[in-house]
């Protein structure tokens, strides 16, 4: 969803919550309150396998549709 509604990668600020830092498995280590871009998680979901990455992507996705 990310990637085809064209969002501005490099410009959009995602910051990171509670519930994004709970999830279990591969992570990319993320730390709550930090603010990464969509490039940068998106890096975070592909490289290290992140589902913390992946996770806070769909959440801050949701909050668009919202």
């Amino acid at each position: 969803i990310v990637l085809e509604e064209k969002f501005n990668i490099d410009n959009e600020d995602v910051k990171i919550g509670r519930y994004e830092t709970n999830i279990g498995g591969t992570t990319a280590d993320l730390k709550m309150g930090q603010i990464y871009t969509i490039k940068q998680l998106l890096y975070g979901l592909m490289l290290p396998s992140g589902n913390d990455a992946s996770l806070a992507l769909a959440v801050w996705a949701g909050r668009k549709y919202l």
